[in-house]
């Protein structure tokens, strides 16, 4: 995967584990992230499934089916998930779940699905690159890598989209988590008082613009150290005095 484009990270809620026994989509989540970034655009919906939610679904996720019941159906916005998915690489943890509900909805229509060679399992990524053993699901990805997810109380698509494109970038090394900068780095800006960047808010509509992204007095500050550290003569940094004169003629 080229990491330097846009990704989809996504996710969906279900009223069960099982398409094939009739389970559907009642949620779906999907947050996007150009050159190692969340843009705060998402694609975010609750739908309808034309059948009662499980009592033990609804333990997990919260989802009722008093909120479904003026949900759109799937067929209502297959497009629309389509269009914001694109044909850009799409990351989902434990894929081959996500993907066998989008195969029967999509299915249902006479539409193909989600093209499976743009996508990646995070939770496959995840195994391979983390000692044996090591736990990976979300929760515990989360812990590994400092993301905050005390917001997710209960599972949730749009949520659990969000704290996996955060573990993505800091588990691969492709985003500004990896430095200290980006969403983490500036709830920790929250935590210590400073006003919520612009980078932590979210589009209202598929069709919002990308957004400026701003750094933090905590990213400015990380941006320094690192240089710091980093580099032992930053060209910019160079000031005029230390420049090698230029003889006489």
């Amino acid at each position: 995967m080229i990491y330097s484009q846009r990704i989809v990270v996504g996710d969906t809620e279900t009223t069960g584990t099982d398409p094939r026994s009739g389970d559907r989509i009642i949620e779906i989540g999907l947050v996007e992230i150009v050159n190692g970034f969340r843009t705060g655009r998402h694609f975010h919906t609750y739908v309808n499934p034309e059948r009662p939610v499980p009592a033990d679904a609804t333990a997990i996720h919260g989802i009722t089916d008093e909120m479904l019941k003026d949900a759109p159906i799937f067929a209502a916005v297959a497009a629309d998930v389509v269009e914001f998915i694109g044909d850009s690489p799409t990351i989902f943890h434990n894929a081959p779940f996500d993907l066998g509900f989008f195969d029967l909805e999509f299915g249902l229509l006479s539409l193909p699905s989600l093209d499976r060679g743009r996508v990646t399992d995070s939770l496959v990524e995840a195994r391979r690159r983390l000692p044996a053993g090591s736990k990976a699901n979300l929760d515990a990805l989360c812990t590994r890598f400092g993301i905050d997810r005390t917001q997710r109380t209960k599972h949730g698509a749009l949520v659990d989209s969000e704290l996996l494109a955060d573990v993505w970038l800091s588990m691969t090394g492709t985003g500004g988590l990896a430095h200290g900068f980006g969403p983490a780095a500036q709830a920790g800006d929250t935590e210590r008082g400073a006003a919520p960047s612009v980078l932590r808010r979210h589009g209202p509509e598929v069709g919002a613009t990308l957004m400026r992204l701003v750094p933090s007095e905590h990213e400015t500050e990380r941006h320094s150290a690192f240089v710091a550290d980093q580099l032992t003569k930053a060209i910019w940094a160079t000031r005029p005095t230390d420049a090698v004169p230029t003889p006489s003629p």
